[in-house]
């Protein structure tokens, strides 16, 4: 049992898009997973502003010294994945959404993140279930997934 640990852990729900109803330097960490993605505004001249905004508050609402911790997938992850082949128009569309790893760390960079780490770990986000293909059969499965939810009809066939 180690007392320095705290138990004392708050959720939001709200738009990402928006100021965080916090004060400045209020937390230790700060969590994001596989939420660049849906961040992207593919119709703006700078698709991936809303992250650099996210980036900016997320600075703010960071203890000095904080943590941020962002779970994300390279370009060359998302082409591994084994229905990527089969479904290349939603593929083309998330990798277009998705920044790369550089561009992150660029936009990092840019709202005064120093000293971080990139740390790339190849195991499937989804544990074994990745690897469960009859997965795909069911709606449940293929809703919960950015590249399975773009799928088109054609795509289905």
């Amino acid at each position: 049992n180690d007392d320095t640990i705290s138990t004392d852990v708050t959720t939001l729900a709200g738009s990402l898009l928006e100021k965080m109803p916090f004060e400045d330097g209020v937390f230790d960490t700060v969590i994001i997973t596989q939420v660049l993605h849906h961040l992207a505004d593919v119709l703006a001249p700078d698709r991936f502003k809303n992250i650099t905004n996210l980036f900016a508050e997320i600075k703010r609402v960071l203890k000095p010294g904080g943590f941020v911790s962002i779970n994300t997938s390279s370009h060359d992850q998302l082409a591994a994945y084994w229905f990527c082949v089969a479904l290349p128009k939603a593929f083309a569309t998330i990798k277009h959404r998705m920044p790369s790893l550089d561009e992150v760390r660029k936009r990092l960079e840019e709202v005064g993140f120093k000293d971080f780490t990139v740390l790339r770990d190849d195991k499937p986000l989804m544990g074994d279930e990745y690897w469960k293909y009859e997965g795909c059969f069911s709606e449940d499965y293929r809703s919960a997934d950015s590249i399975w939810s773009l799928a088109c009809d054609e795509e289905y066939a």
